[in-house]
């Protein structure tokens, strides 16, 4: 998993003294400032040759969060972690734990009136929502046919589903890994994430303006002690806010029940976190 745990900007030098890059390290501060410094240099090269500096800057750094928590296994390899993201939300990371959220089509609002009307006149036809759902987790039953080892937590969240496979660990950047992802209708900008930062993710606490609250705007890391106060207090507020919503509801196990004690750990934390068996309304 990509989660350097320093970071700190470097800057492009006298020429162009404004611009500057972020750089990391699972070392040292002083690490992290050198490879922002070359960073800097490389991208102010691109840009005086006239390129767009686009790959060089989103196609290869990592998530830029606060590290809240980690898993690690006897070999010291992290295996999960929490981490705060930009908009102040709390992400679970897994090494090999697969993680998918799909994201369903909005419905129009003459489908969902339409349905209601049929429902005042006795219709009792699955609603639009349903019938995707529907269509989505028969993929899912499509894989268990197809291995009767396979096991997958489905839930429903605000915007769709999510699954969780349980029987076996996945790799994030393998390409078997990345096609089942594909399949089952993940967000392709998911998908580049979890080859990027080369583990899953998965969103534990609701979205803050699904509660009533703007976003985080401080980032991490943080300026200074003021504005780390700042953050904490936002982070208590949402947290606050949240407390009256679940992230997403469990709709079933599917297949084999079988997990090793890794997997299971996630499953307990990850159920436990999202308030998967609350009833809450999701956000």
């Amino acid at each position: 998993m990509k989660l350097p745990r320093y970071w700190a900007k470097g800057s492009a030098g006298k020429v162009m003294e404004d611009f500057a890059c972020w750089g990391w390290s699972d070392i040292s501060v002083e690490e992290a400032q050198e490879r922002g410094e070359q960073r800097a240099a490389s991208v102010a090269k691109i840009i005086r040759s006239g390129l767009r500096p686009d790959h060089y800057l989103y196609g290869d750094r990592p998530m830029r969060e606060k590290i809240i928590e980690e898993w690690k296994r006897e070999d010291a390899t992290t295996y999960a972690a929490v981490t705060l993201n930009a908009y102040g939300c709390q992400i679970l990371n897994t090494a090999s734990v697969m993680f998918v959220d799909v994201d369903l089509p909005m419905i129009p609002a003459w489908d969902t009136i339409k349905y209601k009307l049929a429902g005042i006149l006795g219709n009792k036809d699955p609603s639009p929502r349903e019938r995707q759902e529907s269509e989505a987790l028969a993929k899912i039953e499509e894989m268990i046919r197809m291995d009767r080892q396979c096991g997958i937590r489905a839930y429903r969240t605000a915007a769709g589903l999510r699954y969780l496979f349980t029987h076996a660990h996945a790799d994030p950047t393998a390409e078997s890994t990345l096609r089942a992802m594909e399949e089952l209708g993940a967000d392709p900008l998911y998908i580049r994430l979890c080859k990027i930062q080369e583990c899953f993710r998965a969103r534990l606490n609701p979205k803050p303006w699904r509660c009533g609250i703007k976003p985080l705007r401080i980032t991490y890391p943080w300026e200074d002690e003021t504005a780390e106060q700042s953050a904490l207090h936002w982070i208590a507020t949402h947290e606050k806010k949240a407390r009256d919503y679940a992230t997403c509801s469990l709709i079933s196990q599917f297949g084999s029940k079988t997990m090793d004690t890794e997997i299971a750990r996630v499953v307990e934390f990850h159920d436990s976190a999202t308030k998967a068996e609350s009833g809450l309304t999701l956000a």
